[in-house]
């Protein structure tokens, strides 16, 4: 599995959320871990933005897993990043997306459909969630 690149906030010198790009073979797997609660994710966030912006054209995707199992919380101005990151995907590499999520949790159960865009039938089409229990 090669790691194409890692964006990471910390807040009061540890990392409390962080989100890896990763090939394996064809299958594109981004994960999200943690917490966003700070004011200004962007800050943190931007060269992440910029470096999927850059390697995913490169690479020969067929699928994609978006995991966001281990994503605890996310405030209101961590919805645009992760809307941002989502949006790169969807835009810049083919085929299905797998969105892993807590079957039990509201938050992603209703909010990520909204941050994924699924009211836009063309991004619909390409998605299905795969439901899993708390770790």
């Amino acid at each position: 599995m090669k790691v194409l690149t890692y964006g990471e906030i910390m807040d009061g010198g540890l990392s409390v959320f962080h989100s890896v790009a990763k090939l394996d073979d064809h299958h594109l797997i981004l994960t999200f871990e943690g917490v966003i609660r700070v004011d200004n994710p962007y800050r943190y966030l931007h060269t992440y933005l910029e470096e999927l912006a850059k390697v995913l054209p490169r690479q020969s995707v067929t699928e994609t897993t978006m995991d966001f199992v281990k994503m605890r919380f996310c405030n209101s101005n961590g919805f645009y990043v992760i809307m941002d990151i989502v949006d790169a995907v969807y835009n810049l590499v083919p085929g299905r997306v797998t969105v892993r999520r807590i079957a039990d949790d509201d938050w992603q159960c209703e909010t990520l459909p909204i941050l994924l865009n699924l009211s836009e039938e063309h991004i619909a089409a390409r998605t299905n969630f795969e439901d899993v229990k708390a770790p």
